[in-house]
């Protein structure tokens, strides 16, 4: 979809953010005296328009140059590290993701075969099956897989290139930059050059739909259920995505959302499954699905094998819970994880709760958001490249449209910007810079720790900034 037509869309879910920045306090009070409202007003009457318009010209262009620079780049690498379809090389890795997540499992899903078997590893050019994720995913990509490998690596690029921009133009509007195209180039200006929007173009993988879909389900979750269900179907693709957000959006009270996205999300993987089952067995419902269940366990336990899925070895995961591991050098496995998600979850939930019955909630780009993704990011398995789910909040916090935000102590403010914005440019854990340079197995875990630990106290600032301490008052009182 494009970005026109998604930002219009999310006029009305984000409409009281922008309304009443001007006259809110930190906490959400609205008490703005007669002339601050009568100059957020003008400003809105000039910024506010209802098409996309470019009020500093400077930032437009310098923002349109390095965008230019970082896509042409990324495409030229890309092209350079190509990886002809197979067994997994570490210096050729363009598409790499592509060919492996989606392209080949999902012609294996229409036809019947199973993405998660070793026969289909044995049969397919893939490094190895995929890990266990909802095949809604797949099926969403399938014009792309039923096309010759090369045109869908093409298109593939462009869509993604097009969600990009959808992205960016998502995250002015939430940060109150309505319809500015300025500050949209300059988002996904910025994105192009994060660790995550880099390896996302380079590696062909669907991480721009999950935080698009992300973003719109939470922006979408109180007025527009329906609509915010759908995207919940799409985040469902991934269970670590889906877990945290959903416990962290019933806290924030978003039930009739979550209720409809489960529906859909159940129906979207049941149906590819069972058709994947019925094959697997011959025809035989019963025993594909036993068949089916060996399999997810099975390439589960290879999935978790490979290094950088480790959380012991990883120098990529962002989640506090790897972190952990990495010191203590032992994986205690799935359910310690999921127990652990759930403590980590307990604080953040507890804030969005008393803020949702009080009234407060700036959305995806204010102390809400950076609550719902910081929670999501700390509590389960993530990579380095899920860190994009923080675009909106760090824009937020840096635009200063958003009375939460512009009312935070600056020495707060910045803390918060710098700790969000660390796994996105800290090349330190990068597999580049570990490879190039000899260093200590303790240095080695220092810099792959710092992403989860900057995510960690930055997930308990925000909670301690954004507990509720009064409920909302109307002006005059």
């Amino acid at each position: 979809m494009p970005a026109s037509e998604i930002t219009a869309e999310m006029n009305e879910a984000a409409e009281p953010s922008s309304r009443d920045a001007a006259n809110e306090d930190s906490q959400g009070h609205v008490c703005t005296t007669a002339g601050d409202a009568s100059t957020g007003t003008a400003q809105r009457k000039r910024d506010d328009r209802d098409h996309w318009h470019i009020r500093n010209r400077p930032l437009a262009i310098l923002a349109t140059i390095m965008l230019t620079i970082g896509l042409c780049g990324t495409v030229y690498r890309t092209i350079k590290k190509y990886q002809v379809p197979g067994p997994f090389t570490p210096d050729k890795q363009g598409l790499c993701d592509f060919h492996n997540g989606i392209y080949f499992p999902t012609r294996a899903v229409l036809a019947g075969e199973s993405p998660y078997s070793d026969a289909y590893a044995a049969k397919y050019p893939v490094a190895r099956q995929i890990p266990f994720f909802s095949p809604v995913i797949l099926l969403l990509h399938a014009p792309l897989a039923i096309l010759p490998l090369h045109l869908g690596e093409a298109l593939n690029m462009l869509l993604q290139i097009a969600i990009l921009f959808a992205i960016a133009g998502l995250v002015a509007h939430a940060a109150g930059f309505r319809y500015r195209l300025d500050v949209a180039l300059a988002v996904a200006a910025v994105l192009i050059f994060t660790r995550g929007g880099h390896i996302t173009l380079f590696n062909g993988y669907f991480t721009f739909q999950l935080v698009l879909a992300t973003f719109l389900s939470v922006a979408w979750a109180e007025r527009r259920p329906i609509s915010s269900a759908w995207m919940l179907m799409i985040v469902s693709a991934k269970p670590t995505y889906i877990l945290p957000l959903g416990f962290l959006m019933l806290a924030r009270g978003n039930v009739r959302a979550l209720t409809y996205g489960a529906i859909l999300s159940i129906a979207a993987a049941v149906l590819p499954l069972g058709w994947i089952a019925y094959h697997e067995g011959g025809g035989n419902l019963g025993e594909g699905v036993s068949i089916l269940i060996d399999q997810i366990v099975d390439t589960q336990e290879v999935h978790r094998s490979m290094e950088d899925e480790s959380p012991v070895f990883s120098w990529t995961r962002l989640d506090l819970f790897a972190i952990v591991a990495k010191w203590a050098g032992n994986d205690p496995g799935d359910l310690p994880h999921l127990l652990a998600m759930f403590g980590l979850l307990a604080f953040p939930m507890l804030v969005l709760y008393r803020r949702m019955r009080r009234g407060f909630d700036d959305g995806i780009a204010g102390w809400t958001g950076a609550i719902l993704m910081l929670g999501l990011l700390v509590s389960l398995y993530h990579q380095s490249y899920d860190s994009l789910l923080l675009t909106a909040p760090i824009a937020g916090a840096i635009g200063l449209r958003l009375s939460a935000w512009r009312d935070l102590n600056g020495w707060v403010r910045w803390s918060l910007i710098a700790l969000m914005a660390l796994p996105a440019f800290n090349y330190l854990s990068t597999r580049t810079f570990l490879n190039r340079f000899e260093m200590s197995e303790t240095t080695t875990r220092i810099f792959t720790s710092l992403n989860g630990v900057s995510l960690a106290i930055a997930l308990l600032l925000i909670c301690v900034v954004a507990w509720p301490a009064k409920s909302p008052r109307v002006s005059g009182e």
